[in-house]
């Protein structure tokens, strides 16, 4: 029981530090055994505590280098629409996109039918990859309404996030969603983009996307790293 005690207050300690910024994201900890030096304990404790720490989501651990700070996890407010790339700013985070497709297309039965719009409807088909301090954490794809933006796709939407340019542009502002969220699993597709296995699981966000006037103009559907975002309310 004592041992136990032990090992709960230290990882309270790390943990402390971690969220403090003493140690930061990704900066591996004090070894092993300058961890039993600090804490004046024995190996087996300090191994029981980096252990609770892993468990939760706190660190992670490489082959014969040690235990490394996570990234923290960027929490979501399902209460709040809010863009992904004003999200990420807000906390701090690097981010950047890649336009893995960008195309013309018309919705097959199942898209139309999530999405709620007719089959035949005309759209613009984005898919994207969205990456945070250098690591991939999200696929992202969305199906514009395009009779409402002639000529979005001579945009560079690499350098311009796509709500910039539907306000600046398009005098189009974002204003709701109405979004859901499961758990799916990463097939072949997922694990070449994103730093998963198959059959990991994944967050699924998706949705619909309105503006100030009250118009549907995307659905979009979000793939996300499970261990990267924390959903709020």
């Amino acid at each position: 029981m004592e041992q136990l005690y032990l090992d709960v207050l230290i990882a309270d300690d790390i943990r402390s530090k971690i969220e403090n910024k003493i140690y930061q994201e990704y900066e591996r900890l004090p070894s092993e055994q300058q961890l039993c030096e600090i804490y004046h304990v024995q190996k087996m404790t300090i191994r029981s505590s980096l252990q609770i720490l892993k468990n939760e989501g706190a660190v992670f651990s490489v082959h014969r280098s040690g235990y490394y700070v996570k990234p923290a996890r960027i929490k979501k407010d399902i209460r709040r629409f809010q863009s992904t790339t004003d999200l990420l700013q807000s906390q701090g985070k690097e981010c950047r996109i890649q336009i893995l497709r960008l195309e013309t297309r018309q919705p097959d039965q199942s898209i139309a039918q999530r999405a709620g719009i007719e089959p035949g409807t005309h759209l613009y088909f984005l898919e994207r990859l969205r990456t945070v301090d250098g690591a991939s954490i999200a696929i992202e794809r969305s199906y514009i309404l395009a009779d409402l933006f002639p000529g979005l796709m001579k945009n560079d939407l690499n350098v311009v996030p796509l709500y910039q340019v539907l306000a600046q542009q398009y005098n189009v502002q974002t204003d709701r969603a109405e979004m859901e969220v499961s758990v799916v699993y990463a097939g072949e597709y997922e694990t070449q983009l994103l730093p998963v296995d198959q059959g990991e699981p994944l967050i699924k966000e998706s949705g619909q996307i309105y503006d100030r006037l009250g118009r549907m103009i995307e659905y979009t559907e979000r793939f996300l790293l499970i261990d990267r975002f924390q959903f709020i309310s």
